[in-house]
């Protein structure tokens, strides 16, 4: 049963969720190959109950989609996280916090600035409630591409009187995926690395060269690199951790996948980096970690499989 937070305006007339900015947040709770709609919407205290019922093993990981998707894709992409763990052996449950980007390669600052306006509310209606259930589960974030941009402003807006939940809050594992977030911002003592550091445990960033859309980002906003192209800054706190799999992409996909879109989002069709993951997910080494090489004149880690 997905289950997912919402803020994309709901269209009481067509009964489907659009691509503008709600007023509210919207629970979501929707039976299997069923596209969502109004009588899917549910009240925020039925759906963190349905959440505790799913939880069974005590561990959540909260996927948040990045730039140019669709609702319907968000739930596909939940969808092969969800068995891609389980194949692999995690049990914990996958849910979506989904934000309204337009589905459109064209739409890129219009997405940054919903992604900017929406992400308090990733902590103040998804993260937080969570954290207020007893027994209280294990919160884990997987940030994919401009995810991480909105994890990062969420994190940074929300302080500890603004959420409810434990306080000081924080979530476990953080995996940024691709993200699309610029490099100097991970810098020990810059304010992504702060607040990120403040608020979970252990963030992982894995990332590729050969992703083609992160390096036209880099030339639309900042002329920053980005640390899903090109890994994070040298000095970086120590529980960040860099994985570089271009090794991974260039062995493991195959000619026909090497698209300008397939290099931003290969890691969801790959057994491997669900491996990888689910190690993350239970807080294991990285220096242990058999889905893991080192690289060479480097102190980061590389998903090979």
């Amino acid at each position: 049963m997905p289950l997912f937070v919402t803020r994309r305006s709901y269209n009481a007339s067509t009964g489907r969720f659009t691509h503008n900015r709600a007023s509210v947040t919207r629970h979501v709770s929707v039976p299997d190959a069923t596209s969502p709609g109004g009588d899917h919407i549910v009240d925020q205290a039925t759906w963190l109950s349905l959440v505790k019922q799913e939880a069974q093993a005590g561990e959540i990981l909260i996927f948040v989609h990045g730039f140019n998707t669709e609702q319907a894709e968000m739930l596909e992409r939940r969808r092969k996280i969800e068995l891609g763990l389980a194949a692999v052996g995690w049990t914990g449950l996958v849910i979506g916090y989904d934000w309204p980007s337009d589905g459109t390669v064209l739409g890129y600052l219009s997405d940054r600035g919903d992604a900017k306006h929406t992400a308090p509310y990733l902590v103040v209606d998804a993260i937080g409630p969570i954290l207020n259930l007893r027994p209280q589960p294990k919160v884990h974030l997987l940030c994919h591409s401009m995810g991480s941009y909105l994890t990062l402003r969420g994190f940074s807006g929300v302080g500890d009187g603004g959420a409810p939940g434990t306080v000081p809050w924080g979530v476990d594992q953080v995996a940024f995926v691709a993200a699309d977030a610029d490099k100097p911002w991970m810098e020990s003592g810059a304010w992504g690395a702060l607040v990120m550091d403040l608020r979970c445990k252990r963030l992982t960033n894995y990332y590729s060269t050969f992703d083609r859309v992160l390096s036209l980002s880099e030339g639309i906003v900042h002329g920053q690199q980005r640390a899903g192209r090109n890994g994070m800054p040298v000095a970086v706190p120590a529980r960040f951790h860099d994985v570089y799999c271009g090794a991974q992409y260039e062995a493991k996909v195959p000619p026909s996948g090497k698209t300008m879109r397939g290099s931003h989002t290969w890691y969801f069709d790959d057994p491997g980096f669900y491996a990888d993951l689910a190690q993350t997910l239970k807080g294991a080494d990285p220096a242990t970690m058999p889905t893991r090489r080192p690289v060479a004149g480097s102190s980061d880690l590389a998903l090979l499989t």
